[in-house]
């Protein structure tokens, strides 16, 4: 299944410097940073929850750095399909961990393994 560019959404600079590391995995990527706590990005957001539903419900894969199940909350109430929801993955904040969450139908463990290549 293909999918546009992912979204890469961090909640803070410690975050930062991971997200221009899978920007080169993604060169098309935009960073989303939370307004107010990330300068420099594409895209700044006042809502974690609502950009996350946003970018799901527009199947814009996400690359999430933070905590898997703040994701998982996240996207709780717009979850409906299996066979058509976009990847969604949580990584560290460091990069030291990738958790595929969601679209295993639509390439999320490939995703993982290129992010964690």
């Amino acid at each position: 299944m293909a999918h546009s560019a992912p979204a890469i959404v961090i909640l803070g600079k410690g975050s930062l410097a991971t997200a221009r590391k899978l920007q080169q995995v993604y060169p098309d990527a935009l960073i989303h940073g939370l307004a107010g706590r990330v300068d420099g990005v594409a895209c700044s957001y006042q809502d974690f929850g609502a950009t996350l539903r946003q970018l799901y419900q527009q199947a814009t894969p996400i690359i999430a750095l933070c905590a898997a199940g703040i994701v998982i909350r996240s996207l709780a109430s717009v979850l409906l399909e299996k066979g058509a929801e976009p990847p969604v993955l949580a990584v560290a904040e460091d990069g030291s961990a990738v958790v595929p969450l969601l679209g295993g139908l639509g390439g999320v463990n490939h995703m993982a393994r290129e992010i964690a290549a």
